[in-house]
């Protein structure tokens, strides 16, 4: 198999392939992410904290960085928090909680057990799971969504782009798989819209993708972490996520199609 490097020479540095850079971001991702699931047991670290896979999509970034260290990638890094960055965070904020609002009536309607769990439930204090939830989910979205989603959008559309990039990151979590078809699927369309949903959300800026992307992340790893078992591989509970999420990706979808613009998504017409 020819090298990187041979590749690199043969298809130009400014200009590499897509699919071979997708290629080699995705298995390095996925090497990455074993490697830190092989360590994080001999250190000790209890994943309801943080998950040390979720770092290994920012590998993948680097793994592209060093194959072509002649292209400027198309890093979404920017951390101004302007207005509209802000306005997107508040918009993230109403979708997640809309999400398992929803979810909780669903539940509560149908008689399905949650087996949720309190905050002051938990083995650690709140606040450090929070920080720590933070911390993971950007360093998984700084490479779904800080350089893979802005790559892929050069190319295709929104919703295009948001649904590749939600396939690979789904397919990604291939511990999933052992759950069944129905978990499975469940899962696989829930990556999907909310990978719709970011790729909405990060449209036209490159400023404040990562606290965007790693918030809303973190919110709904949060979300089901206490009002879901999903870690019990219930099925029915996560295709009843699994169904809230589809219906906010409809939701902004619309709202987006109909040209309203963020502010207003938040603020209402004032005209």
């Amino acid at each position: 198999m020819p090298s990187l490097a041979y590749a690199e020479s043969r298809l130009g540095a400014a200009h590499p392939r897509m699919p071979l850079v997708i290629f080699w971001f995705y298995l390095t991702t996925c090497v990455a992410a074993a490697l830190f699931g092989l360590v994080q047991p001999t250190l000790a670290i209890d994943p309801v904290i943080i998950q040390l896979n979720q770092f290994g999509p920012a590998v993948g970034v680097l793994a592209v960085l060093l194959a072509w260290r002649r292209w400027r990638l198309p890093l979404a890094t920017g951390f101004g928090l302007s207005r509209e960055v802000l306005i997107r965070l508040v918009v993230l904020v109403v979708l997640a909680g809309m999400i398992f609002a929803v979810f909780v009536g669903i539940t509560e309607l149908a008689g399905v057990s949650r087996r949720g769990i309190l905050p002051g439930q938990l083995p650690y204090p709140f606040g450090l799971i929070l920080a720590a939830q933070l911390i993971g989910a950007c360093g998984e979205e700084f490479g779904w969504r800080c350089f893979l989603q802005p790559y892929l959008r050069a190319r295709f559309g929104v919703l295009a782009s948001g649904t590749l990039v939600g396939l690979l990151w789904g397919v990604w979590h291939v511990q999933v798989f052992s759950r069944g078809p129905m978990f499975t699927a469940s899962f696989l369309a829930m990556a999907v819209a909310l990978s719709i949903m970011l790729a909405v959300l990060q449209e036209q800026s490159r400023h404040g993708v990562l606290i965007i992307a790693g918030g809303f992340h973190m919110l709904v790893n949060i979300g089901m972490l206490l009002l879901t078992s999903d870690s019990d591989g219930d099925a029915v509970q996560l295709s009843l996520t699994a169904a809230c999420v589809l219906t906010a990706c409809g939701v902004l979808l619309v709202a987006a199609r109909r040209g309203i613009a963020l502010t207003q998504f938040v603020e209402g017409d004032r005209a």
